[in-house]
């Protein structure tokens, strides 16, 4: 297996967070709402991980966006201006998946996600490429 560093380790990440997203605004455009909720959470996961990756810290199996953000902010408080991006996706994990006493998301919850999801992915780019960690491609 090939010895990837964080960049390329982080871009991969980054480009499945990226998938997700675009996997969402699809299932939006046909109305499938729930899975679409579930690749917003997934698209924030793995771009937080992506930037944990590129930091080079150890990547924590959780879904919990709210603890991943949190390990984020340990090198880079901006992070924080995306808490309220993260903590309402974070429940779209579980949320929606299977039958449960909630609500089916409708399209606004959707498409609030993506919005949600795009603003989380946006971030984390900009940040792994920002001046000073010398990156000038990402992806």
């Amino acid at each position: 297996m090939p010895n990837h560093n964080a960049l390329q380790d982080s871009g991969a990440w980054l480009r499945i967070a990226q998938e997700d997203v675009h996997a969402a605004k699809a299932l939006l455009a046909v109305e499938l709402f729930s899975p679409v909720t579930y690749h917003c959470q997934q698209a924030a996961e793995k771009a937080l991980k992506g930037y944990l990756v590129f930091k080079k810290q150890s990547v924590t199996k959780t879904h919990d966006l709210l603890r991943l953000l949190e390990l984020c902010m340990y090198t880079d408080k901006n992070f924080e201006k995306i808490f309220e991006a993260a903590d309402s996706l974070n429940p779209f994990s579980m949320k929606f998946r299977y039958p449960t006493e909630f609500d089916i998301p409708d399209f606004a919850d959707a498409e609030r996600a993506v919005q949600h999801a795009q603003k989380v992915v946006a971030f984390v780019v900009k940040r792994i490429s920002q001046p000073e960690t010398g990156q000038t491609s990402l992806l």
